[in-house]
């Protein structure tokens, strides 16, 4: 089965805007809200929990959720924010600046089909929506993982909810997903 064409406004080869498109163009639209969304829920988690927390609180933990590590409040947050700058670089700056780059593209499976002119600018918007929606499975990761942390640190012997290693998990298989999806999307034609 081939492949159909569409152009960057979702015209097939006859000029008939399909409704795939459409849908496609409306959940990026979704995942651009929830990771802004995200972005928000991330400032007010700091917000609230910052004065709430002790000067020095339990920031790393072993494989069955004991505290083996310190922090002070400022250095937890700190680094927490600095995450959150470094997520924000690599999924909203990264993508519309290395698609101004000489050697963009280089590293794609098959690049001469997926780079050729008629593909170039489909091709960019796969990525760029691809970025969005690691962008989002990052920073919920991150969010819940602190959250996780800080919940910890309001009992009197900090313990890591059990919890976090569903999320790794899930994670992962997210991840081998999304690879399985990234090869096959850019396979030969």
């Amino acid at each position: 089965m081939k492949k159909r064409e569409h152009d960057a406004a979702g015209h097939n080869a006859c000029g008939v805007l399909e409704s795939n498109f459409l849908a496609q163009l409306s959940n990026m639209i979704w995942f651009r809200r929830v990771f802004h969304s995200l972005v928000v829920l991330a400032i007010i988690q700091i917000a609230y929990y910052y004065p709430q927390m002790p000067d020095v609180l339990a920031s790393h933990f072993d494989g069955s959720g004991a505290p083996n590590d310190w922090s002070s409040r400022n250095g937890f947050f700190g680094l927490y924010a600095l995450i959150l700058l470094m997520l924000l670089g690599i999924f909203i700056l990264l993508p519309p600046w290395s698609e101004k780059r000489a050697g963009f593209g280089r590293k794609l499976p098959h690049r001469d089909y997926w780079l050729a002119p008629e593909r170039l600018q489909q091709t960019r918007q796969f990525l760029r929506d691809q970025m969005m929606i690691m962008g989002v499975v990052h920073l919920a990761l991150a969010i819940f993982a602190v959250q996780l942390a800080i919940l910890a640190n309001f009992d009197q012997q900090p313990r890591l909810h059990s919890s976090i290693g569903w999320a790794l998990a899930l994670y992962f298989v997210f991840l081998i997903a999304w690879l399985i999806h990234y090869f096959l999307h850019f396979r030969k034609p």
